[in-house]
C-alpha cells in the first residue's frame, strides 16, 4: 500500500513497476497491467462475460488470491458447469457468497486477497457511485479489481460514464464470441476470441488440446492509406469517411462536426451551395492541415474527396479493433483476409479443374457424324466414352501438320535449289 503523496520528478523517474504476465490467451489482449489495476468488462446477455471473466480469474491466480463474486448464479449448476468446462480449479481461485460491500471488504482485507471478481455490478443494486468508490479503495488496498456489467438495449454498458473512466482496461465481449479492448492503458487496443464460447471447444477440457486456431480473423493493429480506403469503397458523403477513418459520427451541430480527440485524421465538408464552391478540409489531430475546393457542376464533396486522395494519398490511418476493421476493409475484403488467415489453397485442385475444362471444350463443337452417334451412346451409358474419343483427334491433327511440313520442306528445297 502506498502512503507517500508527494515524490519528485527524480523520485518518480528511479521508480520501476513491473506489470504481471498473464497466460494466454489473456495476456495477449491485457499485456502486462499492474497488480492494483481496475478492470471493466461487459456485454449483451448472453455473449459470454461470465465465460470470460471466470478464465480470466483462473489465469490471475497464478498471482495471488482471487476471490469471485458470483452475484448472478451464486453457487448454483451453471456455475459449477462452467467451473468444469473451463477447467477453472486453480488453488488460489476461491468462491464468496454476495451479502454487502462492507463484509467484501471485510473478506478481501482477512483473505489478503490479491484480486476481486465482481459479476456482475448490475445485480448487486449498487449506484455508479459506490461502484466507482469500491474500485477506488481496491487499488489503494494494492488489489486488482474486475467488475462485471450487461449491456444496454442500444448496445451500451449499463451505468454511466464514470465507471469507464475509473477503469485502466475496457473490455466488451460480443455475441460472436469475441473479447475486445475498448480501453487499455497497457498495450495497442486488440481482441481475442473468448474460450470455450464457440461449440466446437466445448468438448476440449484442456487449451493444449484444443485445435489451434487463429485469435483474430484479420491481424490487428495494421495500418492504411488513405489511397487504399478509396479504392475499397464509393465514398460519396463526408459522415461514411470519418466512420472509417476512426472519427465519431458526426452530427449537424458544429461541435460534432466530425472531428474527434481520439481520431488522427478527419474530415469536414464545408459546402457553399449557393456560390457552388465545395471545400474538403483535413484535420490531423484536430489540426486543419489542408484544404480542398471544387467548383461548378464538376465540383461537390466526391470531386474534392477525389483530389484529396491524389494530393495526401500516402496518409494512414491506424486500425486497432475488429469491428472497426470490417468497416474499413468492407464485407468482402475482410472475408478475404478471414480466408488467407485459414487453409490456403492447394495447387492439385486448381490442375484438376484444368484437366476437366479441357475435354468439355472439345466436345463442344461436335460433328453430324459424332451427333448421331450420341443416342446410341446414351442407351449403353459410358462415360468415358466421349474422352476416348477425343484422344485419336489430337493423334491425327498431329499426323496432319508432319504432312504439311514435309510438303513446305519439300517446296523450299526445289525452290533454293
Amino acid at each position: 500500500m502506498d502512503t507517500q503523496n508527494t515524490m519528485s520528478a527524480k523520485e518518480l523517474a528511479t521508480l520501476n513497476i513491473k506489470g504481471i504476465k498473464i497466460a494466454s490467451p489473456y495476456g495477449t489482449l491485457l499485456g502486462e497491467p499492474e497488480k492494483n489495476a481496475v478492470i471493466f468488462i461487459w456485454g449483451e446477455k448472453g455473449a459470454g462475460k461470465s465465460t470470460f471473466s471466470l478464465g480470466l480469474a483462473n489465469a490471475l491466480a497464478q498471482h495471488g488470491r482471487v476471490e469471485y463474486i458470483p452475484a448472478e448464479e451464486h453457487f448454483g449448476k451453471t456455475l459449477v458447469d462452467r467451473v468444469k468446462r473451463l477447467n477453472a480449479t486453480h488453488s488460489n481461485l476461491n468462491f464468496t457468497k454476495w451479502k454487502s460491500l462492507t463484509s467484501l471488504k471485510e473478506i478481501l482485507l482477512r483473505n489478503r486477497s490479491a484480486f476481486c471478481v465482481l459479476d456482475s455490478i448490475t445485480v448487486i443494486e449498487a449506484n455508479d457511485k459506490m461502484t466507482v468508490e469500491l474500485a477506488q479503495w481496491c487499488r489503494e488496498q494494492g488489489i486488482g479489481f474486475i467488475m462485471v456489467a450487461h449491456a444496454t438495449k442500444d448496445g451500451k454498458y449499463k451505468g454511466n460514464t464514470s465507471i469507464a473512466h475509473e477503469c485502466d482496461i475496457e473490455i466488451k465481449v460480443t455475441k460472436e464470441g469475441l473479447a475486445e479492448t475498448e480501453k487499455n492503458r497497457y498495450q495497442v487496443l486488440s481482441s481475442i476470441e473468448v474460450p470455450f464460447t464457440s461449440p466446437k471447444n466445448h468438448e476440449y477440457k484442456d487449451e493444449n488440446t484444443a485445435p489451434v486456431k487463429r485469435e483474430n480473423p484479420v491481424d490487428l493493429p495494421f495500418s492504411i492509406s488513405l489511397e487504399q480506403i478509396d479504392k475499397l469503397h464509393k465514398l460519396r458523403s463526408w459522415k461514411r469517411v470519418n466512420s472509417l477513418l476512426g472519427s465519431k459520427m458526426p452530427c449537424y451541430a458544429k461541435q460534432h462536426s466530425g472531428e474527434s480527440e481520439r481520431a488522427t485524421l478527419s474530415i469536414r465538408y464545408v459546402p457553399d451551395y449557393y456560390n457552388k464552391r465545395y471545400i474538403v478540409e483535413l484535420l490531423i489531430d484536430g489540426e486543419l492541415k489542408t484544404q480542398i475546393c471544387t467548383e461548378g457542376a464538376k465540383g461537390g464533396f466526391a470531386a474534392s474527396w477525389a483530389k484529396l486522395v491524389k494530393k495526401h494519398g500516402n496518409l494512414e490511418v491506424q486500425i486497432l479493433a475488429q469491428d472497426h476493421a470490417k468497416k474499413v476493409l468492407g464485407a468482402r475484403e475482410y472475408r478475404r483476409q478471414e480466408k488467407l488467415q485459414g487453409s490456403t489453397p492447394d495447387c492439385p485442385p486448381s490442375g484438376k479443374t484444368k484437366a476437366k475444362k479441357t475435354p468439355k471444350r472439345k466436345s463442344t463443337p461436335p460433328t453430324k457424324k459424332t451427333a448421331r452417334k450420341k443416342p446410341a451412346a446414351k442407351n449403353t451409358k459410358p462415360a468415358s466414352a466421349p474422352k476416348k474419343k477425343t484422344t485419336p483427334k489430337a493423334e491425327v491433327d498431329l499426323e496432319a501438320a508432319r504432312k504439311s511440313q514435309a510438303k513446305l520442306d519439300a517446296f523450299l528445297e526445289k525452290v533454293l535449289s
